[in-house]
């Protein structure tokens, strides 16, 4: 997880993994006030839960942000390359300095382009081991839930990341 204090401006593709695992608690927990989503997350979110794609849970503990007209501009050039929830993300990354939270390859690879930080699912699980709010064998568990529901991760095992 960076280190930066800042926004954790979060896209749907970490909130879905944990939704679909319900355990949405978890990222409240490790995002804590920090965490916060674009009206256009929120909007990805309400139509994977409509379609059934993604569980329901509350997510109104997430504030969201509103981008501003230059934040608007910066979407719409990224919303080229990136899906909106991703562009308004980063969007929101590059102006305010924000660390985006997404596990979408092209989002990742244009944030680091941009020099925005950037975590994601195994990341968040990693700050809950290091917090001590959950065991490796739990997040390990936990992992193993993610991948099985559709997640894909880089790796197996949540050890293969904890040395680095």
């Amino acid at each position: 997880m960076p280190s930066k204090a800042g926004p954790l401006v979060v896209d749907t593709t970490t909130l879905s993994n944990f939704a679909r695992i319900s355990r949405p608690d978890l990222l409240r927990t490790a995002l804590g006030s920090q965490g916060v989503l674009t009206e256009m997350v929120r909007a990805e979110l309400r139509s994977g839960e409509a379609s059934g794609l993604i569980p329901i849970h509350d997510w109104d503990w997430l504030p969201e942000l509103e981008l501003s007209p230059s934040e608007v501009r910066l979407f719409a050039a990224l919303a080229e390359i990136v899906d909106y929830g991703e562009a308004s993300c980063l969007a929101i990354a590059i102006s305010q300095g924000a660390i985006v939270v997404t596990d979408d390859f092209q989002a990742r690879r244009l944030a680091r382009k941009e020099g925005v930080q950037v975590t994601g699912t195994l990341g968040i699980l990693r700050l809950l081991i290091e917090s001590r709010e959950l065991t490796v064998e739990e997040a390990n568990e936990l992992l193993t839930q993610m991948i099985a529901s559709g997640y894909y991760s880089p790796v197996e095992d949540i050890r293969q990341i904890l040395s680095s």
